[in-house]
């Protein structure tokens, strides 16, 4: 399961704390604000239940928790933090993890510069630095880190004043136009939930895990990008990085996610192109692409795929179309 964390002041922590919720702030910018607005459901979309939480205090710059999603992400208005409205929302539930010693920014970048971790990034190439999720694996490092600086105990916490249960709402918020999505980030909300739901696996295979804008020191973050292991030691053997596109998906685009590609194989995997998959996801593909796509396999034999998307009576469907 994916890890998330969510960055916020002391004092907004005490409250998630004691009432069992975690949030993400509303948009400052009133500008483009159904687009922004699809943009945070779609990090917060990826969140299911028992998925752990972790919460960052950024005056303190230390890494506390360990907590799980108490239910699925939804949004509401009700006033819980004083100091401004945090309607994305997230119930949260305490884990057997109890730990009174947190872990420090420092440690956290020592051990992503010793490349133990790589999806940890304060600030992200979107600006969207409330929430962002790492991976499984990466959680299990922090997970050791937490275990040296504490007395391991399997005793549970309390939240002493537990929020009502909500409804998942998510993607009833979305923006769509009859059967039209309106935004990219529209698009990337379905997605981010379907896969949080384990769907798709028909085309992608049985991946253990996956994450949304995934940062790279390109300066721009990739999509998404899905984990396969090997079932007898857990082991990660592979990866599916994803491109998104609204509309067409045109030689820009494929650039970019070729770039991401060359990236990973260089800084992540060691050039071991066995390794690695990549799909590209549009509402329709430019003849240029499609042509592309098609002489790489054939003389390169780096297939990618290229997945329609397409949304009907309230459903999102993915169809390949090579």
């Amino acid at each position: 399961m994916a890890v998330h964390i969510f960055t916020l002041s002391e004092s907004n922590y005490e409250i998630c704390v004691k009432r069992g919720i975690v949030g993400i702030p509303e948009a400052k910018d009133s500008s483009m604000h159904d687009n922004i607005f699809d943009g945070l459901l779609s990090r917060l979309a990826c969140i299911k239940d028992d998925d752990y939480i972790l919460m960052y205090i950024i005056s303190k710059k230390e890494l506390r928790g360990v907590w799980q999603a108490d239910g699925e992400p939804y949004y509401e208005e009700s006033k819980v933090w004083a100091d401004r409205l945090y309607p994305f929302r997230c119930k949260i539930k305490c884990s057997i993890y109890n730990f009174s010693n947190y872990l420090s920014l420092n440690d956290i970048n020592d051990l992503r510069n010793s490349g133990k971790i790589w999806t940890w990034s304060l600030q992200r190439a979107s600006g969207a630095n409330s929430m962002f999720s790492i991976s499984d694996y990466e959680f299990s490092i922090l997970l050791n880190e937490y275990i040296k600086i504490n007395p391991f105990s399997l005793q549970k916490g309390i939240i002493p004043n537990p929020s009502p249960f909500h409804e998942n709402n998510v993607i009833d918020m979305l923006h769509t136009e009859g059967d039209k999505l309106k935004y990219e980030y529209t698009v990337m909300a379905f997605l981010s939930a379907a896969f949080s739901q384990k769907k798709f696996v028909d085309i992608f295979g049985n991946y253990i895990d996956f994450l949304c804008y995934v940062p790279t020191n390109l300066g721009k973050e990739m999509d998404a990008l899905l984990f396969y292991e090997n079932p007898n030691n857990h082991e990660i053997v592979s990866y599916d990085i994803i491109e998104v596109k609204r509309e067409e998906f045109d030689v820009k685009a494929l650039t970019q996610l070729i770039g991401y590609e060359s990236w990973f194989l260089q800084k992540k995997i060691s050039g071991d192109m066995n390794m690695l998959r990549t799909t590209a996801i549009a509402g329709r593909f430019s003849e240029e692409v499609i042509d592309y796509v098609n002489k790489r396999k054939i003389i390169e034999n780096k297939p990618i795929k290229l997945l329609r998307y397409l949304y009907k009576n309230g459903s999102f469907f993915l169809e390949r179309i090579n």
